[in-house]
């Protein structure tokens, strides 16, 4: 019947799609090998994402990867502007294709059959509320959409039937008499055949990318957004957060403590009490609690300490920085503070002048950009106005990465030295800038979701760690978050401490040292984002020999409470990820403490500990909660260091052991600079490669530099 429907629309004179109100999108824009745009409407006064890129598209890189096809030359993406200054779009879509991403989404990475509001906001369940609600997915058909834009975005994600489809599904009788033979299920949601956006603006920019894997898409989305971040190798240390009211004195006693136990360490976090005043805030130094700042910050130096400070954007009536910002900042206030409107170069000015002058002087490292997650009960109304004539919601979604970009370009890269900070919001664009993602969600499940979720959108995350309800729970999450881009314990509140359950201290201990023996891996890791696109900790998605993300339909069983659709629970597997090119990591968590199940995918694994084959394409199970079940794959080498160190200092010049995993060969490509400085972006750093064949350790040097790390002490044959 569907059929004939649409039969005699087309011989009526109606398009199979659009009856007037769609139209194709024409005029895409190659830009490099794998990357289309196209503009709709007005676009320049809206504000894009890309424009608070840390750099430009890196676009050497993006011509140097193999041409791939337009994917949309026979089905095309449609559009329509409507007069209240609204922007649809009409992404077609297979039905067996599956849609993944939309930035940190704690709740799964999969998102077919979905409705998003993509707006800032605190971590709300499901709805695409969240602290970054990156607007870039990823499809089973081998490409990504990004839409360029500031702006609040709805999507539907496969939801919504047009009644011009050519694909509609045959309606089903949900009641039918008993004689009559069941048509096949009825389903509450329709299978759908589109994505459809819609954006309250005068025009959008969309940018596809293609690829020959979903790997490659995401890597080609980074190198758009300028290429991911690449750390100081201080920030790949362990972090630790002291409590709000901490002074100097009882800071220097956190760090004796932690040398005093063994624990390494290299970034200490001071929370509000460093400063005068606080939500809002003064940024200058609280002399009861430091009275000699440059002093302070010169001992923990000394110890090879980095201090990390907090703070929120929100300016106090009582700092020197009110009067010089009153007229550059927003109508409304949080928490009584200005709301400076960092978009005006002048007000990027003085804020920086003043970080410049009183943090960054005397040593400070780097930031935790606080509560610039908000919705509009927390932060600013949408009818509030700004003087650069921003519109509020459109600063509202990109505030945090605008204080990002502000702060990486104007104060860390104008003086050459790099920092690795946290922020507490992102959005599209933001691969380039050195800042993690952390929440006020709690729950390790999501923590460990939101590794893999951030690695689609070009974002990175941190599931730290505060509290624990018992040992086993406390040893599972420090082992999560010391395989995360940013290991950290955020003390702020609970006081805690790493050895805070004295039976589980030893394996505490152990994972974050083997973490720091892991440097030269996972620094690599990080050169690889910058250089090449490639998250350093990616979904299992992404890895080759994986397909869609394992689900497990919950029996859809009719219930006139709560159930009275009999809609099926669809339970993603996003309890595993990928740590650097070869490392499979799977922790422990929540009901699963002690021992787990782990789906490897095709191809040889073996264990990182004992080199033992543990299987090839199924599901196994561990039980060693003592150590963080990791996997490496067929051929795999992995550069370590000989030994723990406490300090990532100790890791310049330290003897390196290379192991080799499988029976094939396998090589690394090592990166190395100096760590500290943006010198590599003028070409001062080295490579090198381990080469394992015939059972032989090569090592050449393929680019001259001075060398991060020592040579080869011994190579390790892991295979038994």
């Amino acid at each position: 019947m569907k059929r004939l429907i649409c039969m005699m629309l087309l011989g009526a004179g109606l398009s199979s799609f659009g009856i007037g109100d769609l139209q194709p999108l024409e005029n895409w824009e190659p830009v490099a090998s794998g990357v289309w745009k196209v503009q709709i409407g007005e676009t320049d006064r809206e504000l894009a994402y890309t424009d608070m890129a840390a750099r430009p598209p890196r676009l050497d890189a993006l011509n140097a990867l193999p041409d791939v096809p337009f994917p949309f030359s026979e089905s095309p993406i449609e559009f329509h502007r409507s007069d209240e200054r609204m922007v649809q779009v009409h992404i077609p879509t297979k039905s067996d294709e599956v849609i993944y991403g939309f930035g940190l989404q704690l709740d799964g990475i999969k998102k077919s059959g979905k409705v998003l509001n993509l707006n800032v906001d605190h971590w709300a369940k499901g709805g695409g509320r969240t602290h970054a609600p990156v607007p870039f997915y990823i499809s089973s058909r081998g490409y990504g959409v990004f839409f360029n834009t500031a702006r609040y975005l709805k999507v539907h994600v496969q939801v919504g039937n047009r009644k011009d489809s050519p694909n509609l599904p045959d309606p089903v009788d949900r009641n039918p008499p008993p004689e009559e033979p069941a048509p096949g299920p009825w389903k509450a949601l329709p299978d759908s055949d589109a994505v459809e956006a819609n954006v309250r603006a005068a025009g959008l920019e969309m940018i596809v990318f293609s690829g020959k894997s979903l790997q490659d898409i995401v890597a080609r989305y980074n190198l758009y957004c300028g290429g991911g971040v690449l750390p100081p190798l201080w920030g790949l240390g362990f972090w630790h957060r002291v409590p709000s009211d901490f002074n100097a004195a009882q800071s220097q006693s956190e760090v004796t403590a932690f040398a005093r136990h063994r624990i390494p360490l290299d970034v200490l976090g001071l929370e509000p009490g460093w400063m005068t005043r606080s939500y809002p805030c003064t940024f200058e130094w609280q002399k009861y609690r430091f009275s000699d700042p440059a002093a302070f910050t010169q001992r923990m130096l000394d110890q090879g300490i980095r201090l990390n400070l907090w703070e929120n954007p929100f300016v106090s009536p009582e700092g020197t920085l009110y009067k010089k910002l009153y007229p550059l900042s927003g109508s409304h206030l949080v928490w009584l503070g200005l709301v400076p409107d960092y978009t005006l170069p002048e007000a990027q000015e003085i804020l920086c002048t003043q970080h410049a002058n009183e943090h960054l002087s005397i040593g400070v490292s780097g930031y935790k950009i606080d509560e610039v997650d908000g919705y509009d009960r927390w932060l600013w109304p949408d009818h509030a106005t700004f003087p650069s004539g921003t519109p509020a919601e459109a600063m509202r979604q990109a505030y945090g990465l605008i204080m990002q970009n502000m702060l990486y370009k104007d104060l860390f890269h104008k003086n050459n030295t790099r920092t690795y900070s946290l922020v507490r919001s992102s959005n599209g664009g933001a691969s380039g800038l050195p800042f993690v993602l952390y929440s006020d969600s709690y729950q390790h499940s999501e923590y460990i979701t939101g590794v893999s979720a951030a690695s689609l959108g070009g974002i990175l995350w941190t599931p730290e760690v505060r509290q624990a309800g018992s040992p086993e729970e406390w040893r599972a999450r420090i082992q999560t978050v010391c395989f995360s881009p940013l290991a950290m314990l955020n003390a702020w509140s609970s006081k805690t401490k790493p050895w805070e359950y004295e039976s589980v201290t030893d394996d505490v201990r152990s994972v974050i040292q083997l973490r720091m023996r892991l440097l030269p891996y996972l620094y690599t890791a990080f050169a690889d984002y910058n250089r090449k696109g490639i998250p350093p900790m990616r979904a299992m998605v992404l890895e080759q020999g994986v397909g869609p993300v394992k689900t497990r339909d919950a029996a859809a069983k009719l219930d006139g409470v709560t159930n009275p659709y009999a809609e099926s629970v669809e339970l993603e597997q996003n309890d595993q990820f990928m740590f650097g090119p070869s490392i499979l990591v799977a922790p422990y968590y929540e009901k699963n403490l002690l021992k787990r199940n782990i789906t490897l995918p095709k191809g040889n694994w073996y264990d990182f500990y004992t080199g033992e084959f543990v299987g090839n394409g199924t599901t196994i199970e561990v039980a060693t909660p003592e150590r963080i079940p990791l996997f490496v794959k067929e051929g795999a080498v992995i550069p370590m260091l000989t030994k723990s160190i406490d300090n990532s200092r100790d890791a310049y010049g330290h003897p390196l052991e290379v192991r080799h995993y499988g029976k094939q060969p396998g090589s690394f490509e090592l990166y190395e600079d100096d760590g500290k400085t943006f010198d590599y972006e003028k070409g001062d750093y080295a490579l090198r490669t381990f080469s394992f064949a015939d059972g032989k350790l090569t090592q050449k040097r393929i680019r001259p530099g001075v060398p991060l790390f020592g040579e080869v002490e011994r190579w390790m044959e892991m295979t038994k």
